[in-house]
């Protein structure tokens, strides 16, 4: 019963804020920490629904404007295999599939219309609350992410993964090194206390394999 008197405060800020799911505040934190969500940027989110992402994504870089200029074009892309609960602006393009797909992420690519400055995942596999199992599947799912990533991002760009941290941790954080300049290691305040997920922060993307 605690764990969720713990969690109520972001779900109830959440609701009342209008966000589709406390998972957003996660992302202001992020943002505020690494500058990801600027003006004309191209951004991929991974594992969209319910859209909390998204929409901060979409407010965040709305509100952005160049000085003197008015707010450039944005275009974000997401996709889950869950509906969105919320309805997003034009900006925004949702493609409704499962992200391992190669021919969804072939859409993603599509939908992207040239290179992405970053790509957000907070894909999550089904938990079945056996450790080595469960770290096992999301390791793999930012395996997945990473290959993508390095397709479509522009030199420079980056890379948020969301990962439960088991033996497979420190070989991924190798792979993130081999791709990008920085690496950080990032616990946003809204996850909830009885989580171990982390996100890894990769930025400066060079494609070296």
């Amino acid at each position: 019963m605690t764990s969720y008197v713990r969690k109520d405060r972001f779900y109830q800020k959440a609701k009342k804020e209008g966000y589709p799911s406390r998972s957003a505040y996660k992302l202001i934190e992020i943002n505020r920490r690494f500058g990801i969500l600027k003006p004309g940027a191209k951004i991929v989110d991974l594992g969209s629904a319910p859209g909390g992402w998204l929409k901060v994504a979409e407010e965040k870089m709305k509100a952005s404007k160049v000085e003197g200029q008015k707010s450039k074009g944005v275009q974000i892309v997401g996709i889950d295999l869950l509906p969105l609960q919320y309805q997003p602006g034009k900006n925004v393009t949702f493609i409704p599939g499962d992200f391992t797909d190669p021919a969804n992420q072939q859409k993603v690519y599509d939908a992207l219309e040239g290179k992405a400055d970053w790509v957000l995942s907070d894909l999550s596999p089904n938990l079945s609350g056996i450790r080595f199992r469960d770290t096992g599947a999301s390791a793999e799912l930012c395996d997945t992410a990473l290959n993508f990533a390095s397709r479509v991002l522009r030199g420079g760009g980056g890379l948020v993964v969301k990962i439960f941290p088991g033996v497979e941790l420190g070989e991924f954080k190798k792979k993130l090194k081999k791709n990008f300049s920085r690496v950080s290691t990032f616990i946003p305040e809204a996850t909830r206390k009885t989580s171990t997920e982390i996100y890894l922060v990769g930025s400066g993307f060079h494609p070296r394999g």
